[in-house]
């Protein structure tokens, strides 16, 4: 009789788990995979399970392939269910959930793969997953697919707050919708941000909404003719090793690009395929530096948004609907009818007061595992399985988690999120895809299948 197929477990169901499920379930003699999602949704994970067609996609369709060897695949997807699309358009992400989803049915079609419902709550020796329904799922390889997680509350903020119903801490959690008039506060200007304020919009709601950061920035617009990036990426190897010194070159670049009749969004484009090795080659201090000082400004230009979104956000904005402030709270309290709060300008000037019936946390997803509530993390750390960073966790080039003393685990790896202290650039469809590749065929490799 011959022996059972080895078997991958993958814990988390987004875009890194379920493409990661694609790869191995079709290849030529498959290993048995599961793939564990507490939600029990397969393949759009929090990110593109959004139904609201106001929430857009900030890359455009011919560059949102979730298979790396097959940069079209989307697209063909997409077109063969509107012939309009072409490479240019911005999708609702909804639609690419629904694009997902089909990848792991397909998947799941060819035996390989079992999808089961479930949150794990710790790793057995085996090695295993611990379910908190009290199963256990055996495996040969298990990947750890978590994505973000939901944003930490705030330093400054009160304890309390988090009890109190008119405080969302996860903005994509299912919270009742606000009543029409409300006033809103959310704290983060980023493209999180701007989907909530484009959704309160579109589900008509009247109330006037605030957005807060310490920057006050909101991502920049593509350019309404999207350009393909260049095919050569710079040469950065002359670049100083230094925050300082990459910005300078970038500027230097722009410079050029202009003369050339660009922009900077040429530059920040045709930098995507060597922003990790750009990253990895800083010291500790300068990757600090640039995290203390530069982080808010990259990303407001990589991570842009569709010109028609900005045009809504400016609509809002010109009716008084929509006020973006740069600053902080300074002083907040929960009061019986509404929570008041004076926000300090971080440019000077007199203090803001405000008093809103709503405060949404979208600050962003906290990237210490120590900051999350997942029992999960805690395990992996308190079994020195998981060795934290402030951006993620420890793990080698090829994704396997690193024990204190720098070993990579034979059988624990991760893909994403938890990548970002090794190569900062990590969440991204781009940068996910090719990850999921690489990991298949390593983890094909490991298992002689």
């Amino acid at each position: 009789m011959p022996s059972p197929a080895p078997r991958v477990a993958i814990v988390g169901a987004g875009f890194g788990g379920a493409v990661l499920a694609h790869h191995l379930a079709h290849a030529g003699r498959p290993p048995a995979v599961v793939l564990v999602e507490r939600r029990g949704e397969f393949g759009p994970g929090l990110a593109y399970r959004t139904g609201d067609p106001r929430h857009l996609l900030n890359v455009p369709a011919g560059r949102m392939s979730a298979l790396a060897g097959d940069p079209d695949h989307f697209l063909r997807w997409a077109r063969a269910r509107d012939p309009a699309v072409h490479g240019g358009s911005f999708l609702p992400r909804g639609v690419y959930g629904a694009y997902l989803r089909e990848l792991v049915a397909a998947a799941a079609r060819t035996g390989a793969l079992t999808c089961v419902q479930g949150q794990v709550v710790a790793v057995q020796g085996g090695p295993a997953l611990a379910l908190a329904d009290g199963s256990v799922i055996a495996a040969d390889r298990i990947v750890l697919a978590v994505g973000n997680f939901p944003p930490a509350l705030p330093s400054g903020l009160p304890a309390a707050l988090r009890a109190d119903p008119r405080y969302c801490n996860d903005p994509w959690g299912d919270d009742p919708a606000p009543a029409p008039d409300a006033e809103i506060l959310v704290l983060g200007t980023g493209l999180t941000a701007v989907d909530l304020a484009l959704g309160l919009r579109g589900a008509g709601h009247r109330g006037k909404v605030h957005l807060l950061s310490r920057h006050g920035l909101l991502a920049l617009p593509h350019r309404r003719t999207p350009r393909a990036p260049t095919p050569d990426p710079p040469d950065f190897a002359p670049w100083p090793a230094t925050a300082r010194g990459t910005l300078r070159a970038i500027r230097r670049a722009v410079r050029e690009r202009e003369r050339a009749g660009g922009d900077w969004r040429d530059v920040i484009s045709d930098l995507r395929p060597v922003t990790q090795a750009i990253w990895r080659r800083l010291p500790p201090a300068e990757k600090d530096r640039f995290l203390r000082h530069l982080r808010a400004y990259w990303n407001v230009h990589r991570r842009r948004m569709p010109a028609e979104t900005a045009d809504e956000l400016d609509a809002m904005r010109a009716a008084g609907q929509l006020q973006v402030h740069a600053g902080w709270i300074d002083h907040l309290s929960l009061g019986p009818d509404k929570i008041t709060l004076t926000v300090r300008p971080r440019r000077g000037g007199p203090p803001l007061a405000l008093a809103v019936d709503r405060l949404i946390n979208a600050t962003g997803p906290a990237a210490d595992p120590r900051r999350t509530d997942d029992p999960l993390m805690h395990d992996l750390i308190a079994r020195g399985l998981l060795v934290p960073d402030p951006l993620g966790a420890a793990v080698d080039d090829d994704g396997a988690l690193l024990d204190a003393a720098g070993r990579p685990s034979p059988w624990l790896f991760t893909l994403g999120a938890l990548r970002r202290p090794q190569l900062w650039e990590t969440t991204a469809a781009l940068e996910l895809a090719a990850q999921a590749e690489a990991l298949a065929r390593r983890l094909l490799v490991d298992l002689a299948v």
